[in-house]
């Protein structure tokens, strides 16, 4: 039975239009830092102005503007926002087959930083909002089109900025935006979709390591900040955080895991942390995408040197942890997984904490998970959605922080390559998307705006 039964000449319809819009994005160079995401919020605005369409550029600073457009219907009702932002990770070009920032169309793949995370999703709701535009806008309520700069660093624009001093242009009831809509394949024929209602925390910290300083050339047994900076590394890396089922969805579990035993286990907080080291020794894929669900994570990624030169010990040694907490959790609950990690390890150390954003989440039934798996029911009956929550970062956290009773979603789904494929491309070189899944993607978004404003 096949997995798909979506309408071909839906997809045609829309895939020129969306293609030719994504390879526009995408030439358009918006590397964050240093963004420069105003000149996409123009393009668009001047994209939008072609079809008869308004929207507004705002936002500071200046070079990191974004672009809102709002679309009412004949009707009234609630409000959904279809988000996405234009920054884009750096990519080294001597590294890709194809230069980054071409936007070309290779062997049915749109190549280019972005093609993936998050330019699509741009593009995808861009022509969905056209199409609802020009078919005569026949829905209950309003349509808000965001694309956003920012998101990739989010410290100084974008939809923080918009959700802080102009929430009059974004507030919503519904937030569609990116984290979720990759598939996987069951073992019994049906796919996977996640949907991501909500998201972990960042609780990122710096551990500043004192020691002696000295000339090289004689060995310094003990007060070595660099060794002592190897102990923390080891000692966070091999640290296994409590366990926490908070954020894990016992449906999600149990779509992914054939053995009911070891469903069992993943579901009791006493055994969960001995099933999961299980499945990384087993299956490689399942203990990937299940441990960052179940508590703290600690990953060393920057180490600093007070000293420059070869020969000298560094009095100081700078050590950057990136931590994602459950949504729930506090700076405090780190720290407290922190000094267990840490205890017993030999060094002199301090603790600073930089980047702390708490993670939330949405209630995952009601009227929008219900639109959204009827819509995607229409074109893959074999398809089941599963809630998750994302073990990264998204712009949904921002909104659900300033409008509380929202209901913020992370879905852009995939019809032709499963995710797997498509993780590994995330932040990677040769960043691609196939022409049919960006044009699913519009034809998705129209669609659902139709089922869940009707």
């Amino acid at each position: 039975m096949q997995a798909t039964s979506v309408d071909e000449r839906a997809l045609a319809e829309r895939q020129d239009e969306v293609v030719e819009l994504l390879g526009q994005l995408l030439r358009i160079d918006t590397t964050n830092p240093p963004g420069n995401e105003t000149k996409v919020a123009e393009f668009l605005a001047g994209w939008f102005a072609q079809h008869g369409l308004e929207g507004v550029i705002v936002g500071e600073p200046e070079h990191r503007r974004s672009f809102v457009l709002r679309l009412e219907g004949t009707r009234p009702g609630p409000t959904i926002t279809l988000l996405a932002h234009t920054d884009v990770v750096p990519a080294e070009a001597e590294n890709w087959a194809v230069p980054p920032f071409a936007g070309e169309v290779r062997d049915d793949w749109v190549w280019g930083r972005g093609a993936a995370d998050i330019k699509n999703l741009v593009a995808a709701h861009a022509v969905a909002v056209r199409r609802l535009a020009a078919s005569g806008r026949d829905f209950a309520g309003t349509v808000v089109y965001a694309a956003t700069a920012d998101e990739e660093e989010g410290a100084v624009a974008g939809a923080r900025w918009l959700t802080q001093n102009r929430p009059d242009l974004v507030r919503c009831d519904y937030l569609l935006n990116e984290g979720g809509g990759e598939f996987l394949n069951l073992p019994d024929g049906r796919r996977l979709y996640e949907l991501q209602t909500g998201e972990k925390g960042t609780a990122q910290f710096k551990l500043t390591v004192k020691g002696e300083g000295g000339h090289a050339s004689v060995p310094l047994r003990h007060g070595n900040a660099v060794v002592d900076a190897a102990g923390l590394i080891r000692a966070l890396h091999d640290y296994r955080p409590s366990v926490s089922l908070a954020t894990v969805s016992p449906e999600y579990v149990e779509l992914l895991v054939d053995d009911v035993e070891m469903r069992r286990r993943l579901l009791d907080v006493t055994s969960a942390r001995g099933a999961l080291e299980e499945l990384h020794a087993g299956d490689g894929l399942l203990g990937r995408l299940l441990e960052p669900l179940y508590g703290v994570t600690f990953s060393p990624t920057i180490v600093h040197s007070s000293s420059k030169a070869v020969n000298v010990f560094p009095q100081t040694v700078e050590l950057f942890v990136d931590c994602r907490m459950p949504a729930g959790q506090t700076e405090d609950d780190v720290r407290a997984e922190i000094d267990a990690a840490l205890a017993g390890v030999e060094g002199d150390w301090s603790l600073e904490w930089f980047s702390v954003v708490r993670g939330n989440a949405s209630a995952t039934d009601g009227p929008f998970a219900d639109a959204i798996s009827t819509v995607l029911g229409r074109h893959v009956p074999q398809g089941c959605v599963a809630a998750t929550h994302c073990v990264g970062f998204t712009d949904s956290n921002w909104f659900r922080v300033a409008f509380p009773d929202i209901v913020a979603y992370g879905f852009g789904p995939y019809l032709v390559e499963d995710g797997p494929t498509v993780f590994d491309r995330y932040h990677n070189v040769d960043e691609r998307i196939h022409v049919k899944d960006v044009a699913f993607q519009a034809l998705f978004a129209e669609e659902l705006v139709r089922e869940l404003l009707k």
